[in-house]
């Protein structure tokens, strides 16, 4: 009887581990692999320089194609229209003064965390392809890979998080087949040959932009991985005066779009407004995990799912002009509402000073697409108004986006819109307290830029690797 108890207790335990095991499997079977996100980033793209976004002149098929399968979106915007705040906003989640790199070229702080940080321990391998410029490596310890490499991530065993960073359409522009005449010219610059010239190249490079998006999705999807990934593609900012290094819709909207099989609906858009700072909580969302940190956005995966039409009441800019080439103290910030923008001047008195207009040695160009403007100026009213606006910006600006896309006329001393100018003024104050922005005190911390010794440095470096 003793035996036969024993024997019973016996098939009892390897039933039970019979079952726990088939349990085991069943669960890791129902358990859904971890969602792959590829981020594709353009340099120095127009929102408006694409064929879904109404471009009949630079044909991208690949981004229409994009659009056409997923979503996209008309309210997108960076924080700053330069290269190296941009993306240290997207990859970590924090706006530009509280990660520390508000200026070009500058670093962010060592203790902000990024992507790497969040996302290798949950299984990802964090991979970024091509354009860096972020700093310093502990901030940022991606794997870091050559542009050629990144089908070879999306080919492996592993989760992805990819960042493929363009160089394209950045210049210097490679000439092509468009012709000067055929090529668009936005009504806040003047419509000169040297500029019409310049666009015309720069077709060229979104073009290039556009081959290299059909190349990574030609490869996902032969991979097999295409119902499983996440795709989005985002310019990091504007291109060219105005735009760039400024706190104008030109510099601080930028094309999105995002697909996703069984996830986003294909073929529609969004006029929800986006910020960069929005990416890592989406993508934290998408994985089903939350920031251990406070971070400055918020998720946006109902938005692309379609459960919600509003992200958020308003979108923030700020620009940092010391740290550009030839770049002197002329701080911008600015607060974007759903209908209207309001900028602020920290220094009216200076001049917004850049390459384009001060070459590489803060002495002002006498050749190029600054001195055509100004020579027109002398004799074309209307590009006279246009330089006038550029070099004399007054403390503030506020613009009807609904009425005055371009943003040519400044009702910010107008008394009918008093009411939402101070509404504006008040939040950009809130905002900018919350994020410990010290205004011009914060622009003279960062040194003017030393041509020849950013060369020397870049060489050094170069030598090094």
């Amino acid at each position: 009887m003793n035996t036969k108890f024993k024997r019973l207790n016996w098939l009892r335990s390897v039933l039970g581990i019979i079952l726990s095991c088939l349990a085991l499997t069943c669960e890791a079977k129902d358990q859904k692999p971890l969602p792959n996100i590829i981020l594709f980033i353009g340099d120095d793209h127009n929102w408006w320089s694409s064929g879904c976004y109404g471009n009949e002149v630079v044909k991208t098929p690949n981004l229409d194609a994009l659009a056409m399968e997923g979503m996209r979106f008309n309210r997108a915007y960076t924080t700053t229209a330069m290269c190296a705040p941009s993306r240290a906003v997207l990859y970590t989640g924090l706006y530009p003064h509280r990660n520390g790199c508000h200026m070009n070229h500058g670093a962010t702080n060592l203790e902000v965390r990024s992507l790497p940080h969040y996302f290798e321990p949950l299984g990802y391998r964090v991979v970024l392809a091509g354009k860096t410029h972020i700093k310093p490596q502990s901030v940022y310890p991606f794997e870091y890979i050559a542009h050629e490499e990144a089908g070879a991530v999306i080919e492996g065993d592993k989760p992805f998080l990819l960042i493929i960073a363009s160089h394209e359409p950045h210049g210097p522009h490679k000439k092509g087949d468009f012709a000067p005449e055929d090529v668009i010219i936005p009504p806040y610059l003047p419509d000169l040959p040297t500029l019409r010239n310049t666009t015309a190249s720069y077709y060229n490079d979104i073009l290039l932009l556009d081959s290299e998006i059909g190349e990574v999705r030609e490869i996902l999807k032969k991979s097999g991985k295409k119902e499983n990934t996440l795709f989005i593609y985002a310019g990091d900012h504007g291109n060219g005066i105005l735009s760039k290094w400024s706190c104008y819709e030109a510099g601080l909207r930028v094309p999105m779009i995002a697909s996703w099989p069984g996830h986003i609906q294909p073929g529609v858009q969004s006029d929800a407004i986006i910020n960069f700072a929005d990416f890592v909580p989406t993508f934290f969302e998408i994985v089903g995990q939350t920031p251990q940190k406070p971070l400055d956005g918020t998720s946006f995966l109902k938005i692309m799912q379609g459960e919600k039409s509003k992200h958020r009441e308003y979108t923030y800019g700020a620009h940092t002009n010391q740290g550009i080439i030839s770049g002197t103290a002329y701080p911008i910030r600015s607060v974007c509402s759903e209908r209207f923008k309001y900028i602020r001047n920290l220094n009216p008195e200076g001049q917004p000073t850049s390459i384009v207009t001060h070459g590489f040695y803060y002495t002002e160009v006498t050749t190029g697409l600054w001195a055509d403007w100004k020579k027109e100026a002398e004799q074309n009213e209307n590009t006279a108004r246009l330089i006038k606006r550029y070099l004399n910006r007054p403390q503030e600006e506020l613009y009807d986006l609904q009425n005055d896309p371009w943003e040519l006329n400044n009702l910010a001393s107008n008394p009918k819109f008093s009411k939402i100018k101070s509404d504006l003024s008040s939040e950009l104050d809130r905002w900018m307290e919350q994020q410990n922005d010290q205004g011009m005190e914060a622009e003279l911390s960062v040194p003017q830029m030393d041509w020849d010794k950013r060369k020397a440095a870049r060489k050094a470096s170069t030598k090094k690797s």
